[in-house]
């Protein structure tokens, strides 16, 4: 008990001088309040989970326990902030938080055995749910991502944590059909220290990357080139503008490594020069900068006021309507189609005015 206390605690003191050195950064950056967040329910599980905590101050644990639940939830917003660059909150978001505290809630006021074991079942099954949700997000925009550091946090120590909040979940599902031997709890407690230590240092180590402010999430400078960059990354960035203008942004399914093929240099060089020297995080966020302009120029047409919107979205490389329709209320807040008859209405008007 002496060493699992000492391996909970160690783990929980990693994470609280994650949550503390990103304190100063949660007033400007979304990214920054969950990673704090996560930091600080990781801890809390740390200490609450230890069986030397759970026999001397089992009122602490109680209380703990609150937070510590909490985790999974606080790892999923973390993880759709850092990953899906999102600086906007909705609060549907909220919705899995309370599901997940209840058992704790419950045990805070001596609720029935019955009542809180079968919470404590759903509470587990919702964790379990984010946690693959977070695996598809991983596995979804690992070609798109731009940022380095980012890509490798995203393969090696967010799919671990995902792994061990779900095998966490599941240590905790056999708990309650049978007592599990005092190495198996030393285990986990190795495996806390090993993740949190991990997670703290990545994130310490690349908080410029992580944790922009909300205003630079998803903000794409004008893709011009700056003059302080190296004269060989100049070119590949005058090489890149000019084939992006030729229309090569039309090619469906268009990836990063498909364009480093046609201007004949590394993915990896490319990867840095639109991120680093044109600064979009994601190729997405690149690749949209193109197509909506595009689409915007299509849809304020009257010479195509009669093709179909889906017509345009394929022509500028898109699957479907769905994507385009995404990408383009991303850009305007405002549908393809309320645009176009905006737009239209507004050309009339100024015709109408002109010829006045």
């Amino acid at each position: 008990m002496t060493i699992d206390l000492a391996l909970r605690g160690a783990a929980a003191g990693a994470s609280l001088i994650l949550a503390a050195a990103l304190a100063p950064l949660a007033m400007r950056s979304l990214t920054a309040r969950f990673g704090a967040l996560f930091a600080l329910s990781a801890a809390a599980y740390g200490l609450g989970s230890a069986q030397a905590m759970i026999t001397a101050l089992p009122d602490v644990v109680s209380v703990l326990k609150v937070p510590a639940m909490s985790a999974g939830v606080f790892f999923w917003w973390f993880a759709l902030a850092l990953f899906c660059d999102m600086n906007r909150w909705h609060w549907s978001r909220l919705i899995p938080l309370p599901l997940v505290i209840t058992p704790a809630i419950l045990g805070l006021f001596a609720a029935p055995a019955t009542l809180i074991s079968g919470s404590f079942w759903g509470s587990e099954l919702i964790n379990a749910a984010l946690m693959v949700h977070v695996m598809v997000i991983i596995a979804n925009g690992s070609r798109d991502d731009l940022v380095e550091h980012r890509r490798k946090f995203r393969a090696i120590w967010v799919g671990a944590v995902a792994m061990s909040i779900i095998a966490i979940t599941l240590m905790h599902t056999l708990q309650l059909m049978t007592i599990l031997p005092q190495t198996a709890h030393l285990a986990q407690a190795v495996i806390l220290l090993l993740v949190s230590c991990g997670v703290t240092a990545y994130c310490l180590s690349a908080q410029g990357d992580f944790f922009p402010e909300d205003r630079d999430v998803q903000k794409a400078r004008d893709p011009k080139v700056e003059p302080g960059i190296a004269a060989a990354d100049r070119h590949l960035a005058v090489e890149l503008r000019t084939l992006m203008a030729n229309g090569a942004f039309t090619e469906a399914g268009l990836t990063v490594g498909r364009l480093a093929d046609q201007l004949k240099t590394p993915e990896h060089r490319l990867r840095q020069v639109i991120n680093q020297q044109l600064g979009y995080r994601n190729f997405a966020a690149f690749l949209n900068e193109y197509r909506i302009g595009a689409a915007k120029t299509a849809l304020s047409d009257p010479a195509q006021a009669r093709r179909q919107v889906l017509q345009i979205a394929l022509d500028l490389g898109y699957g479907s309507i769905a994507p385009f329709n995404r990408a383009f209320r991303a850009a305007t807040g405002i549908t393809p189609t309320q645009f176009r008859r905006e737009a239209l209405t507004d050309g009339l008007d100024a015709a109408t005015a002109a010829a006045e």
